[in-house]
């Protein structure tokens, strides 16, 4: 048997565990070519995940305002009206108190908002598939690093999602 990956050459084996693992130096993220051969190696991984997480909530927020600057544009364009989501939970009750104040509108944004929005939603979710799989190296450098760049990423972007009962801030604008 070749046992010459067992060094601590260049060329050394990537260590890899699905148990909970402290490894720096020779630990492999993801493909071969993300192999950490050194603390500086591995300490730039664990800063680079921290910051990607935390672009993953900036680009959260930024999807969040896109859609509303969508809705704000079509509000003023029908004068001021109330944009409906055409969600079939609102009570009856409600909606007739709505209509009766406010004139409802439909809101359906355009092809290349479409296509932009999708594209805002896909790089979110590609990005974030890439943390869950970072996640299942179980490393607890980079769990934690995970960890609290979500929380940092939530508490720098995520102040407007917090509303009263009159206030929609889902940042869902269809």
């Amino acid at each position: 048997m070749d046992m010459g990956g067992m060094s601590s050459s260049p060329s050394a084996s990537c260590k890899i565990s699905m148990l909970w693992n402290w490894y720096t130096v020779d630990a492999c993220f993801l493909a071969n070519s993300w192999h950490v051969r050194s603390r500086g190696m591995f300490a730039g991984s664990v800063i680079g995940v921290f910051f990607l997480v935390i672009a993953i909530e900036a680009v959260r927020r930024a999807g969040r305002e896109y859609d509303r600057r969508l809705v704000q544009a079509a509000m003023a364009l029908q004068g001021g009206g109330v944009i409906s989501t055409g969600k079939a939970d609102t009570p009856p009750g409600e909606m007739g108190r709505v209509m009766s104040s406010q004139q409802i509108m439909r809101f359906t944004p355009s092809w290349p908002q479409q296509i932009l929005r999708g594209l805002v939603y896909g790089s979110q979710f590609t990005a974030a598939f890439l943390v869950m799989l970072l996640g299942m190296y179980y490393n607890g450098y980079i769990l934690f690093a995970i960890f609290i760049g979500q929380t940092v990423g939530y508490i720098v972007f995520g102040r407007d999602t917090c509303g009263g009962a009159e206030l929609d801030c889902s940042g869902s604008c269809c």
